[in-house]
Protein backbone atom coordinates (compact mmCIF):
# COMPACT_ATOMS: atom_id res chain seq x y z
CA UNK A 1 0.00 0.00 0.00
CA UNK A 2 0.83 3.51 -0.48
CA UNK A 3 1.30 5.88 1.97
CA UNK A 4 -0.84 9.29 1.15
CA UNK A 5 1.66 11.92 1.81
CA UNK A 6 0.44 15.41 1.50
CA UNK A 7 2.11 16.95 -1.60
CA UNK A 8 4.26 19.98 -0.11
CA UNK A 9 4.04 23.32 -2.54
CA UNK A 10 7.50 24.52 -4.08
CA UNK A 11 7.53 27.96 -5.79
CA UNK A 12 5.52 31.09 -6.00
CA UNK A 13 2.17 31.94 -6.68
CA UNK A 14 1.30 33.97 -9.61
CA UNK A 15 -0.51 36.73 -7.39
CA UNK A 16 2.58 37.21 -4.80
CA UNK A 17 4.81 37.39 -8.08
CA UNK A 18 2.42 40.51 -9.81
CA UNK A 19 2.40 42.11 -6.24
CA UNK A 20 6.39 41.41 -6.05
CA UNK A 21 6.88 43.47 -9.18
CA UNK A 22 4.05 46.13 -8.95
CA UNK A 23 6.15 47.01 -5.40
CA UNK A 24 9.51 46.61 -7.32
CA UNK A 25 7.90 49.40 -9.87
CA UNK A 26 6.53 52.14 -7.41
CA UNK A 27 9.95 51.73 -5.64
CA UNK A 28 11.68 52.49 -8.93
CA UNK A 29 9.76 54.97 -10.13
CA UNK A 30 10.16 56.85 -6.61
CA UNK A 31 13.89 56.05 -7.37
CA UNK A 32 13.84 57.80 -11.19
CA UNK A 33 12.03 60.66 -9.64
CA UNK A 34 14.62 61.86 -7.28
CA UNK A 35 17.84 60.04 -9.11
CA UNK A 36 16.51 62.02 -12.22
CA UNK A 37 17.31 65.40 -11.22
CA UNK A 38 20.29 64.63 -9.69
CA UNK A 39 21.59 63.52 -12.94
CA UNK A 40 20.32 66.67 -14.90
CA UNK A 41 21.99 68.62 -12.43
CA UNK A 42 25.33 66.77 -12.36
CA UNK A 43 26.37 68.80 -15.50
CA UNK A 44 26.18 72.36 -13.76
CA UNK A 45 29.40 72.23 -11.89
CA UNK A 46 31.03 70.89 -15.25
CA UNK A 47 29.47 74.14 -17.00
CA UNK A 48 30.62 76.33 -14.50
CA UNK A 49 34.06 75.08 -14.28
CA UNK A 50 34.58 75.17 -18.10
CA UNK A 51 33.12 78.82 -17.98
CA UNK A 52 36.04 79.66 -14.88
CA UNK A 53 38.78 77.89 -16.66
CA UNK A 54 37.95 80.22 -19.80
CA UNK A 55 37.61 83.16 -18.20
CA UNK A 56 40.90 82.17 -16.05
CA UNK A 57 42.82 82.27 -19.43
CA UNK A 58 41.47 85.40 -19.97
CA UNK A 59 43.14 86.71 -17.49
CA UNK A 60 45.96 84.82 -17.65
CA UNK A 61 46.47 86.58 -21.55
CA UNK A 62 45.51 89.99 -20.30
CA UNK A 63 48.71 89.59 -17.44
CA UNK A 64 51.45 88.02 -20.02
CA UNK A 65 50.52 90.99 -22.35
CA UNK A 66 51.13 93.20 -19.59
CA UNK A 67 54.56 91.43 -18.77
CA UNK A 68 55.52 91.61 -22.17
CA UNK A 69 54.29 95.45 -22.69
CA UNK A 70 55.46 96.15 -19.21
CA UNK A 71 53.99 99.76 -19.98
CA UNK A 72 56.25 102.71 -17.93
CA UNK A 73 54.61 105.77 -18.86
CA UNK A 74 51.30 107.33 -19.27
CA UNK A 75 50.22 106.83 -22.31
CA UNK A 76 51.57 103.58 -22.59
CA UNK A 77 49.05 102.66 -19.20
CA UNK A 78 46.25 104.11 -21.14
CA UNK A 79 46.37 101.87 -24.31
CA UNK A 80 47.08 98.98 -22.53
CA UNK A 81 44.01 99.70 -19.89
CA UNK A 82 42.12 100.18 -23.29
CA UNK A 83 42.92 97.21 -24.77
CA UNK A 84 40.92 95.42 -21.79
CA UNK A 85 38.12 97.58 -22.23
CA UNK A 86 35.59 99.76 -20.58
CA UNK A 87 33.94 98.79 -17.25
CA UNK A 88 29.90 97.45 -18.33
CA UNK A 89 31.14 96.25 -21.35
CA UNK A 90 31.66 92.56 -23.07
CA UNK A 91 34.73 91.89 -24.89
CA UNK A 92 35.45 89.09 -27.49
CA UNK A 93 39.45 89.97 -28.40
CA UNK A 94 42.87 88.28 -27.76
CA UNK A 95 42.46 87.98 -24.62
CA UNK A 96 39.33 86.14 -24.75
CA UNK A 97 36.00 86.48 -23.98
CA UNK A 98 34.51 88.14 -20.77
CA UNK A 99 32.40 90.98 -19.18
CA UNK A 100 34.72 94.04 -17.72
CA UNK A 101 33.33 94.34 -14.31
CA UNK A 102 35.91 97.10 -13.34
CA UNK A 103 38.80 98.62 -15.20
CA UNK A 104 40.38 101.83 -13.34
CA UNK A 105 43.70 103.05 -11.30
CA UNK A 106 43.47 102.30 -8.05
CA UNK A 107 45.18 103.64 -4.78
CA UNK A 108 45.76 102.51 -0.93
CA UNK A 109 45.86 104.06 2.38
CA UNK A 110 48.47 103.83 5.10
CA UNK A 111 46.64 100.66 6.44
CA UNK A 112 46.40 98.63 3.13
CA UNK A 113 43.16 99.55 2.27
CA UNK A 114 41.32 100.25 -1.00
CA UNK A 115 40.64 103.93 -1.52
CA UNK A 116 37.77 104.94 -3.59
CA UNK A 117 39.16 107.23 -6.55
CA UNK A 118 36.28 110.25 -6.79
CA UNK A 119 38.26 112.69 -8.45
CA UNK A 120 40.07 110.22 -10.87
CA UNK A 121 43.38 111.17 -9.13
CA UNK A 122 44.88 107.71 -8.23
CA UNK A 123 48.69 107.99 -9.44
CA UNK A 124 48.73 105.23 -12.79
CA UNK A 125 50.41 102.24 -10.75
CA UNK A 126 48.05 100.39 -9.76
CA UNK A 127 45.19 98.93 -12.27
CA UNK A 128 42.44 97.45 -10.65
CA UNK A 129 40.80 94.97 -13.42
CA UNK A 130 37.61 92.52 -12.68
CA UNK A 131 36.26 90.62 -14.89
CA UNK A 132 33.02 87.88 -15.19
CA UNK A 133 32.19 84.63 -17.28
CA UNK A 134 28.46 83.64 -18.73
CA UNK A 135 27.70 82.90 -14.59
CA UNK A 136 28.77 85.91 -13.70
CA UNK A 137 31.57 84.59 -11.06
CA UNK A 138 34.10 87.89 -11.00
CA UNK A 139 37.97 87.16 -11.09
CA UNK A 140 39.96 90.43 -9.87
CA UNK A 141 43.58 90.76 -9.84
CA UNK A 142 45.93 94.18 -10.03
CA UNK A 143 48.61 95.36 -12.14
CA UNK A 144 51.27 97.16 -10.80
CA UNK A 145 54.21 98.57 -12.29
Amino acid sequence: MRSMAPESKTGFTLVEVIITLLVAVILGAIMMQYSGSALIQSSTPIKRLKINTALQAAADQIIGAFRQAAPSDSAAWSNFQSSIGAAGTDQNNAYGEYQVLFNDFIQFDAAGNEIADVYGTAPENTLKVVIAGANDDPLTFLLVR
